[in-house]
C-alpha cells in the first residue's frame, strides 16, 4: 500500500478531536479509555519473519465487505472478498490457531454441513457448499478478531458506501409486485433493502461516535439521507419495519448512554417485562398484521407464495427430521426440480424457503437449527450485561444489527455461503463474546496501538 493510501485510512480510522458526545467520550480521551479488546490491535512485531506481517488490514476488510455487498457481480465479486480475505489471514498468520480454537464453537453448524455429503442424496454439492459456508463463517471471525468493533463498524460503513454508491450509479432494477425497482448490485429488492440497512445503522453510529475525525463523521451523516432512499423505494415492508425498529433500538441506546449502571438495569427490566403481553398477545398481533398486509399494503394474502414453500418446507422435514436431506440438496439436487418449477425459477442457487429455520431443518434436520441456535442465544444474552456495563456507538451498532437479522429469519435465509449477512453475523457474534463485560477503565501511561505501520525507531514506542 502507498503512504498516500495509508495516510488517507488513517485520516478515516483516528480519533478526532471533541465535537460532541454522542454516544461515546469524545476525542483522544475515548481511545485512552477503550477496552482492550476494543482497543485497534497492532499487526506484526519485531521478530516477524517477513515483512507483510505489519500491512493494515482495514483497507483489506473493507474490500471484503465491499465485494460482499454486490453480490450481482458474480463471480468477479467472490474472487475478491475471496482474495481480500486470503491476505488478512496471510498477514495475521501467527494468530489464526489460537483464532481458530476460539472459533471452534461457531464453526459447528458450517462443519456439520461439511459431514452432511455422507448422506447426502448430492453429496458433491453438499462437500462443496458445506466448504464454502466454512470460509464464510471464518470471514466473519477473522474480521471480529483482526479489527476493534469500532473499527469493523468503519468498515461496515465505508464497504457498504462504495458498493451501494456504485448501484445507485449503475440504475440496475429489478422486479417487485408494483413494478420495478432499483436493486443496484444486490441481488433482489429484499437483499438490497437489508445492505441498505447495514448501510444506514453504520452511518447512523458512526456519525454519533465522537472518537471519529469531522469529515468522517460529515460523510456518514450525508450517507443516512440516499441509504433511507434505498430502503423506502425498495417496496420491501420487512425492510421497512426493520428500519422503523433500529431507529427506534438506536434513540433508546442513545438516550441509554446517558444513564447511570442503574437506570440502564431498569430500562432492561421494564423492556424485559414488557415482552410479557406481548407474547400473550402474539396470535392476535399476527392476525392484525395479515389485516394490515393484505388491506393496507396490497400484499398477498399467502405472502407472495411464501406460505406455499413453507408447506413444502414442512413436508420435506417430517422425511429426515433429525439430520436433514444434506446441505444444498434439495434446491441442488433433483428433489427441487418440481419445486423451482411451480415458482417460476430455474436456479436453485438463489432460491431458498425463505424461513431460515425451515432452511436449516430441510437440510441439516434439528441439529443443524440447535447448532446455529446456540451461538446466537450466547450472543443475543451477553447483549445484556454489555449494555449494562457501557452504552456506545459500536456496541449499539451490533445489538441493532444482530436485532435487525433476527427480524428477518422467519421470512429470509440469513446463512448461506458467501452472503454478507452470515459474515455480518458471525462478525457481531465473534466480537460480541471478545467485548469485557465490565465497564471500560482509564488506560494505562501505554498508548494505543494503530492499525498503521509501526514506527521503527528504537527510542520510540509504535505510534
Amino acid at each position: 500500500m502507498s503512504r498516500t493510501g495509508a495516510a488517507t485510512l488513517t485520516c478515516l480510522i483516528e480519533p478526532a478531536a471533541p465535537i460532541g458526545k454522542g454516544f461515546a467520550t469524545s476525542g483522544t480521551e475515548a481511545e485512552r479509555i477503550l477496552a482492550p479488546a476494543e482497543r485497534a490491535r497492532p499487526i506484526g512485531s519485531a521478530g516477524e519473519p517477513f515483512g507483510f506481517e505489519r500491512l493494515p488490514v482495514f483497507a483489506l476488510a473493507v474490500t471484503m465487505i465491499a465485494a460482499l455487498a454486490a453480490p450481482a457481480l458474480g463471480i468477479v465479486a467472490v474472487l475478491v472478498h475471496l482474495a481480500a480475505f486470503a491476505a488478512i489471514v496471510a498477514i495475521g498468520w501467527r494468530r489464526m490457531p489460537a483464532m481458530l480454537a476460539l472459533a471452534v464453537p461457531l464453526l459447528l453448524l458450517p462443519i456439520f454441513a461439511v459431514a452432511s455429503a455422507l448422506w447426502s442424496d448430492v453429496p458433491a454439492i453438499s462437500l462443496r457448499y458445506g466448504a464454502q459456508l466454512v470460509v464464510t463463517v471464518l470471514m466473519g471471525v477473522v474480521l471480529a478478531r483482526m479489527l476493534s468493533l469500532r473499527q469493523l463498524v468503519l468498515a461496515v460503513f465505508i464497504g457498504t458506501s462504495i458498493a451501494c454508491l456504485a448501484g445507485l450509479g449503475s440504475g440496475r432494477v429489478g422486479a417487485s409486485a408494483d413494478g420495478a425497482v432499483l436493486i443496484g448490485l444486490a441481488g433482489s429488492k429484499n437483499q438490497m433493502g437489508y445492505i441498505a440497512l447495514f448501510w444506514l445503522a453504520s452511518a447512523l453510529c458512526v456519525l454519533a461516535s465522537g472518537a471519529h475525525r469531522l469529515p468522517t463523521r460529515i460523510a456518514a451523516g450525508i450517507a443516512v439521507v440516499p441509504a433511507s432512499f434505498l430502503i423506502v423505494q425498495g417496496d420491501s415492508a420487512t425492510a421497512l419495519v426493520s428500519a422503523v425498529v433500529m431507529a427506534a433500538m438506536l434513540g433508546l441506546l442513545a438516550v441509554a448512554s446517558w444513564l447511570g449502571r442503574g437506570g440502564r438495569l431498569f430500562a432492561l427490566a421494564a423492556a424485559a417485562l414488557l415482552t410479557v403481553p406481548l407474547v400473550v398477545a402474539l396470535p392476535q398481533i399476527e392476525r392484525e398484521a395479515a389485516i394490515i398486509r393484505t388491506d393496507v399494503l396490497n400484499k398477498d394474502a399467502r405472502l407472495t407464495g411464501r406460505t406455499l414453500l413453507w408447506e413444502s418446507a414442512d413436508s420435506l422435514i417430517r422425511q429426515a427430521p433429525v439430520i436433514g436431506h444434506g446441505y444444498k440438496a434439495i434446491w441442488l439436487g433433483p428433489k427441487g426440480k418440481g419445486l423451482l418449477a411451480r415458482n417460476h425459477q430455474t436456479d436453485g442457487r438463489a432460491f431458498h424457503f425463505h424461513d431460515t429455520f425451515r432452511e436449516l431443518r430441510v437440510d441439516l434436520g434439528m441439529v443443524g437449527l440447535v447448532l446455529f441456535l446456540l451461538p446466537l442465544g450466547f450472543a443475543a444474552l451477553r447483549c445484556l450485561p454489555l449494555l449494562l456495563a457501557k452504552v456506545d456507538a459500536p456496541r449499539a451498532f451490533a445489538v441493532v444489527s444482530l436485532a435487525v437479522i433476527l427480524l428477518r429469519i422467519r421470512t429470509e435465509l440469513v446463512i448461506g455461503p458467501f452472503m454478507i449477512e452470515t459474515v455480518l453475523l458471525y462478525a457481531l457474534i465473534a466480537a460480541l463474546a471478545s467485548l469485557p463485560l465490565g465497564a471500560a477503565h482509564s488506560a494505562s501511561s501505554r498508548p494505543s496501538p494503530r492499525l498503521t505501520r509501526p514506527r521503527t525507531s528504537p527510542e520510540r514506542s509504535p505510534a
